[in-house]
């Protein structure tokens, strides 16, 4: 297999296309050849437009100067920075690569980056990159990160006071820290997903559910597998009276009887413990099972009496 090429491309000015062979007989010239460097730049804009960002690094920035120079004289272009489902896998794209990467897309932002969205390969030194590039940042997901713990993430959340979506789907560690400043550091907060990949039934914690309660702008909520009780449902209702979609699917210590059903009803839409996860978009066929309680699991299942 053919080494990947360097990414010093994204420093070196990319050659010009070679002029178009001699027509064949026969041949429709205009329509089998076509010098792609003279798009209009309106369109190769669009076209850029449609892929991610590590994608337009990789690819298109390669082809030629005019293309180069679209992907990296407007900004626009990375006013909204995609890099989720990539990853670090040592030969083309690696740690160092991809943090080059970010480098180079926060650089073209020039300051105007309104989100990012990253996956696994964010690591601290990354999210500080963005902390320090990005002030203006409305729109901040992370997915499946490794490499970020709660002291990191809580300096640097503070940086973003425009913050209106934040995801934390699916990573390794929780952020205890940083849930507690969210509030404060992001007052226009509107969207938060919190998502975990598995339900812990020896766990019963609420300290989530009192910081998410100090999001007084949540529209939208999204608590997957959280261990949260009836209680701390209670405190978020109370303390986010604009919140309009809740999601709490696989909270399997939440209980949904009628006045629970009944504290809920102004909620627009509503997705409940037990509802399906087919449609969960981070995983395929993606599951979180009910748990086997150790103590009468059916009055449990059936009546809402907690074993605890």
């Amino acid at each position: 297999m053919a080494a990947p090429p360097s990414l010093s491309c994204l420093l070196e000015e990319p050659r010009r296309l070679p002029p178009p062979p001699p027509p064949q007989d026969g041949m429709d010239t205009e329509a089998e050849w076509r010098d792609w460097a003279e798009l209009p730049r309106d369109v190769l804009l669009a076209v850029l437009s449609r892929l991610d960002h590590i994608e337009i690094l990789m690819g298109p920035d390669m082809v030629c100067s005019p293309w180069r120079r679209a992907g990296t004289d407007e900004p626009e272009l990375w006013r909204r920075i995609d890099m989720r489902f990539h990853y670090a896998d040592g030969f083309y794209l690696n740690s160092r690569k991809l943090l080059q990467m970010v480098r180079a897309a926060m650089r073209r932002s020039a300051g105007r980056c309104e989100a990012f969205w990253g996956g696994s390969y964010v690591t601290e030194r990354i999210l500080s990159l963005v902390g320090n590039a990005a002030p203006s940042l409305k729109s901040l997901r992370l997915i499946e990160c490794r490499d970020i713990v709660d002291s990191a993430f809580k300096a640097v959340i503070t940086k973003f006071p425009m913050l209106e979506e934040l995801e934390i789907s699916n990573c390794m560690h929780r952020f205890p820290e940083t849930l507690e400043v969210i509030g404060d550091a992001c007052p226009l907060l509107k969207r938060f997903r919190l998502s975990q990949r598995s339900f812990y039934s020896e766990i019963v914690d609420d300290s989530a559910a009192m910081a998410i309660a100090s999001m007084s702008e949540l529209r939208s909520l999204q608590l997957t597998a959280n261990s949260l009780t009836n209680s701390g449902l209670e405190l978020i209702l109370n303390g986010c009276p604009l919140l309009e979609s809740l999601d709490i699917r696989s909270c399997y210590h939440i209980c949904m009887d009628n006045e629970m059903q009944a504290k809920c009803a102004r909620i627009k839409t509503l997705r409940h413990p037990e509802d399906s996860m087919d449609d969960y978009d981070l995983s395929f066929n993606y599951t979180i099972p009910r748990p086997c309680w150790s103590t009468e699991p059916i009055e449990y299942s059936m009546g809402c009496q907690s074993p605890y």
